[in-house]
């Protein structure tokens, strides 16, 4: 554990040098959200019958954008495939396969690292727009931070093991990010923009029991409306698909491995 807490520090410390990335990113983050804050004020608006759309108020449906966006601002999924698949083309990986260190970890390691610097100016941007435009939310208590802060970790957490595991595909194919685009496109479509409430009934179990609702409506959810119950069966969704992920990404990468050594390096 240590050499992979050592891995975590060194990749933060190496972010400070991409200091204007972070800066352009957050003014997009700001963006994003400010549309976001327009659009759905303006539906809130027009509903006309009710402040309330499938549960969800103004202020609570604000907030649950505020997260899922930063989950995806923050979490850099792209880069991850797009780091993993260069090492295993370009046969630098044929270095690491020795090192004291699952190539698989090491690279969920380092990106939670980046994440880490890229949260530190992205969470106070989405507090600071959301307390502007809706205020907090109003079932919002002290208890409620370090639950939702643990589950916005284990959120992460999710995001890299899921599109690691994209990226080890690299030893089989030419270009991975057709697969990325796909997953991308069903979180984006099944979390990012709608909370699992949105959806038909007949769908929102399917939702609740895949990755994506421990990725983002589970998360997002707990701020917008938050409970003991809901926090309990998020995190136990988020633990046990973190645990299926992980070690589907440490079988992946022993299978790929193994081709890298029959072919000699």
């Amino acid at each position: 554990m240590l050499k992979y807490l050592h891995i975590y520090k060194t990749s933060i410390k190496q972010e400070r040098d991409t200091i204007i990335d972070t800066l352009l990113r957050a003014v997009s983050f700001f963006i994003i959200i400010y549309i976001f804050v327009q659009l759905w004020s303006f539906i809130y608006g027009e509903s006309g019958t009710s402040s309330v759309i499938n549960g969800y108020s103004l202020e609570q449906m604000i907030w649950y954008l505020i997260i899922t966006e930063l989950i995806v601002t923050c979490a850099r999924n792209r880069l991850i495939i797009t780091s993993i698949g260069n090492e295993i083309k370009s046969g630098g990986i044929a270095y690491k396969l020795n090192r004291p260190y699952n190539f698989y970890l090491y690279n969920i390691t380092t990106f939670m690292g980046k994440s880490t610097w890229m949260l530190m100016f992205m969470f106070p941007i989405g507090l600071v727009m959301g307390l502007c435009f809706v205020g907090i939310v109003p079932t919002f208590t002290w208890y409620q931070i370090l639950p939702n802060i643990l589950s916005l970790i284990l959120s992460f957490l999710l995001v890299w093991a899921m599109f690691a595991i994209v990226g080890l595909l690299s030893f089989w194919i030419e270009d991975a990010s057709p697969f990325s685009w796909i997953l991308q496109k069903f979180l984006m479509l099944f979390g990012l923009f709608f909370p699992v409430e949105f959806f038909p009934a007949w769908l929102q179990p399917v939702i609740e029991y895949s990755p994506i609702y421990s990725v983002f409506s589970g998360p997002a959810k707990l701020v917008a409306n938050f409970s003991w119950e809901l926090f309990l069966k998020v995190f136990v969704s988020q633990s046990v698909w973190c645990v299926i992920l992980i070690l589907i990404g440490i079988g992946v990468y022993n299978l790929g491995k193994r081709r890298v050594n029959v072919n000699g390096g």
